[in-house]
């Protein structure tokens, strides 16, 4: 299936575009495979071509995810948590350790599921999941919208 093209980054490689739907899937499934990013997960951005968008998706563990949704500008949601999540998750984002939202994991299949609606939809905030406003402290607020 062919959409709107979106550009993956993640670490630091160079971004590439991406319009197939396959091609992207297989692409995820490699990073989820590499064995660095198992040791320490990988956050993997994805940019519609209008770059109004983005969603972010924490690859390489097999037990969890988290999202993070981008409206440029107006909004930021981050994955609304069901799994128990662990008191120092963290991932490397663009070759920082970075923290993990509060409340935030999420099954892979539920992450995965959210990428494939995020490309089909050209950008839309997923609904196969719940939201929330991000945030490191113990009060976590819904996410507008």
């Amino acid at each position: 299936m062919s959409s709107e093209p979106v550009t993956v980054s993640y670490d630091r490689t160079e971004p590439m575009a991406i319009d197939r739907l396959d091609d992207l899937d297989a692409l995820l499934d490699r990073i989820a495979a590499t064995p660095e990013y198992q040791r320490f997960p990988v956050m993997v951005s994805l940019e519609t071509n209008d770059r109004e968008h983005v969603l972010e998706v924490c690859l390489g563990r097999h037990d969890l995810s988290v999202l993070v949704w981008h409206h440029t500008f107006v909004e930021i949601a981050t994955s609304k948590g069901t799994l128990d999540q662990p008191a120092d998750l963290a991932y490397n984002f663009g070759g920082s350790r970075t923290d993990a939202y509060n409340n935030s994991a999420i099954p892979v299949t539920t992450a995965r599921q959210a990428v494939r609606e995020f490309f089909t939809t050209n950008g839309q905030r997923p609904t196969c999941l719940g939201w929330q406003t991000p945030s490191y402290d113990e009060q976590d607020e819904p996410a507008k919208g």
